[in-house]
């Protein structure tokens, strides 16, 4: 027999004076309404409903078993929020050291901005004489001119329509042909770069940063006399929006930036470490992070930039940059892209009768961006895009525009290379190949007596400064020396040799004298700052030979070779040993010292087989097979095939070798009728 689990509240009520607690009738609980929990309750009596209560059936307990994987798991799941919370107790342990601490400057990438250059909308920029612009503003100011004067032929034609038809033809002519970016939903073709190579990234710290602008506005630091395009008040306003991004910056500010600081700590007197508080290592280590920053920036330029003048500005010490780390491929893209920017922007016609700021900025820029142009034109053997014929800015104003060096050093560097655009074209471009070789002659002594000139008026004018003046630019002045020499043996290597039935490797005596004077002068630079700087000698090596190619050392080795000279032979030697810290820059910087040191290795064995008739001590160091062979053949060549297969045997250049050519090759003629 069933029992009923229906019951009485006053069943219920009987059990609740043992302490259980009256639940609440079944009338309530369908219909939603307070029970009072009475015998009946009154809601109950209220309705005159029964007043019953229904107990559920007692669930039955059941046991689960744990198993020792559950406990495993447990404390598995204990130990990973252990480790979280130490995590999360670290980072913040290290957010409250960096808020209370400058040691540590961080860079979010999201402060680089984010907005790339308007390229489908860019400016067309600046338009020549035989543009069409130009034709139709030549047109219009003559139909102006006409209608106003009432002359012309223009017949019935009212004036002020005539007027007014050429005030819109010049509207349309003069706006900027500007294409709208696309209204549909089609992605934009060049996506908003997200600079993820710049994400944590990190800055020297910023209280020494401080200190060493500090110490540019009473000191004035190396940096901003060979980069003079940017000074200390515009470079501590680039670093204050970088350390303090209150807004996005750009990522040619991001470049100047670090570019400026690897310069300025390179660039600091041991005497002034206790000053900004760093020591070598700190140097060294700022140096790795800064220069990490560069490549990655350099990664991250696009390749169609807007033209601007901060886009040529970053782009010009960034060429800097390039040159003194070996990187002469990537410069050289910087300077074509830099000068094209330049005459896009009309730099090349600025007008001359303006000298306002502005207008001096873009005049010391351009010329800044001419010198490059010119120098690894020159030394690549390729046309430079900027060309003096179309040139009518005029040089800067010394020494206004240039306060913080002497004046006849930035003269000097715009002489040099004005006179290497007009050698390039006069002496080693296609057309000047196909002149008759007397005038090519004539030119070539004239471009050397007049680089000589510049030189002679240099050096005097550096002699005529105050002792302090002449060891503060001594470096420079020795580069612009060295140049010189350099570019009178390329001239006078036009010229062939006097002599009758010369020997191929002999060059003119004009031409090899040159030649050991740049040898020299390198030499003498090693001396006075090479063996107290390697590093920074290394550098000084890339930018010389980046602005002038080594052929003097070519020319002296073909010479020692075919005259047996011993005194030219240790010039190589001390050569070879000067250029040596420039094996460690680069790939191009190594293939430049290993052909030096095999035509010096060459010219020594030849040396030594002339003077002694014992050349077997000699042989053991070089195979005798890699000078076998002996025919003699008449070539109108500086240097026979025989004698290059005889130097290059078993020398591997590897990849890359177009970049030694341009240290080298280019103003190296084997035939006398180039």
């Amino acid at each position: 027999m069933s029992q009923s689990n229906t019951t009485s509240p006053a069943a219920v009520s009987e059990g609740a004076s043992g302490g259980i607690k009256k639940p609440a009738c079944d009338n309530c609980k369908s219909r939603k309404t307070k029970c009072d929990r009475g015998s009946p309750c009154s809601s109950c009596v209220a309705a005159e409903l029964d007043c019953r209560l229904t107990r559920r059936a007692p669930e039955k307990r059941q046991r689960i078993l744990i198993s020792n994987r559950y406990d495993e798991a447990m404390e598995n799941v204990d130990r990973s929020l252990q480790q979280v919370t130490g995590a999360l107790q670290k980072l913040l342990q290290i957010s409250e050291r960096s808020q209370s601490s400058p040691r540590s400057q961080g860079s979010p990438a999201a402060s680089v901005s984010n907005n790339p250059p308007d390229v489908i909308g860019a400016l067309e920029g600046y338009r020549g004489d035989s543009s069409f612009n130009a034709h139709v503003q030549r047109v219009t100011a003559a139909l102006r001119n006409a209608a106003t004067g009432l002359e012309g032929g223009l017949g019935d034609v009212p004036v002020n329509e005539t007027l007014a038809a050429t005030q819109m033809i010049e509207e349309a002519a003069t706006s900027q042909d500007v294409t709208p970016a696309p209204t549909s939903t089609t992605p934009p073709a060049f996506p908003q770069p997200q600079y993820l190579e710049l994400q944590d990234r990190r800055l020297p710290p910023l209280e020494q940063v401080l200190r060493i602008l500090r110490l540019a506005q009473t000191e004035k630091q190396s940096f901003f006399m060979d980069v003079p395009i940017i000074n200390e008040p515009d470079f501590g306003d680039l670093c204050q929006k970088v350390y303090f991004a209150v807004n996005d910056y750009s990522i040619l500010a991001w470049a100047v930036v670090n570019a400026g600081l690897l310069f300025l700590f390179n660039g600091l007197r041991k005497d002034n470490y206790g000053q900004i508080g760093v020591d070598d290592s700190d140097i060294q280590a700022h140096a790795q992070l800064l220069t990490a920053n560069i490549e990655a920036a350099l990664q991250s330029l696009r390749l169609i930039q807007e033209p601007s003048f901060e886009a040529i500005r970053a782009f010009a010490i960034l060429i800097h940059f390039c040159l003194k780390m070996g990187r002469n491929s990537v410069a050289w893209f910087l300077v074509a892209s830099a000068s094209r920017m330049c005459i896009d922007l009309g730099w090349h016609r600025l007008p001359n009768h303006i000298d306002d700021t502005e207008m001096v900025m873009k005049r010391n820029l351009f010329w800044h961006i001419y010198i490059w142009d010119k120098g690894m034109a020159f030394t690549l053997g390729r046309s430079p895009s900027i060309h003096q014929y179309d040139v009518v800015t005029k040089r800067p104003t010394l020494p206004r525009d240039y306060p913080a060096a002497p004046a006849y050093l930035h003269a000097g560097f715009i002489e040099f290379s004005i006179i290497t655009g007009e050698m390039y074209m006069q002496l080693f471009s296609a057309a000047a190949q196909l002149a008759p070789r007397e005038t090519r002659n004539d030119k070539a002594k004239a471009f050397a007596t007049q680089l000589m000139n510049v030189n002679a008026n240099l050096q005097q004018a550096l002699q005529d400064m105050p002792y302090d003046v002449r060891e503060t630019f001594k470096v420079i002045n020795l580069y612009l020396d060295i140049i010189t020499k350099c570019l009178t043996t390329i001239a006078y290597r036009v010229i062939p040799c006097d002599q009758t039935n010369p020997n191929p490797l002999k060059c003119s005596f004009e031409c090899v004298q040159a030649a050991r004077q740049a040898l020299c002068a390198i030499i003498q630079a090693d001396e006075a700052f090479g063996a107290q700087n390697p590093d920074g000698w290394s550098r000084f090596l890339n930018l010389l030979f980046n602005t002038v190619p080594f052929t003097s050392f070519i020319v002296l080795a073909g010479n020692t070779i075919a005259s047996s000279s011993s005194e030219d032979l240790a010039l190589l030697s001390a050569a070879v040993l000067a250029i040596k810290p420039i094996a460690n820059s680069g790939a191009p910087g190594k293939k430049l010292f290993d052909v030096c040191k095999a035509f010096y290795q060459f010219a020594s064995f030849s040396v030594a087989r002339q003077v002694t008739e014992s050349a077997t001590v000699y042989q053991q160091a070089i195979p005798t097979t890699a000078f076998t062979n002996t025919q003699v053949t008449s070539y109108g060549h500086i240097m026979a095939p025989q004698d290059w297969d005889t130097v290059m045997d078993e020398f591997e250049l590897g990849d890359g070798a177009g970049d030694l050519a341009s240290f080298m090759e280019p103003y190296m003629p084997f035939n006398w009728q180039v």
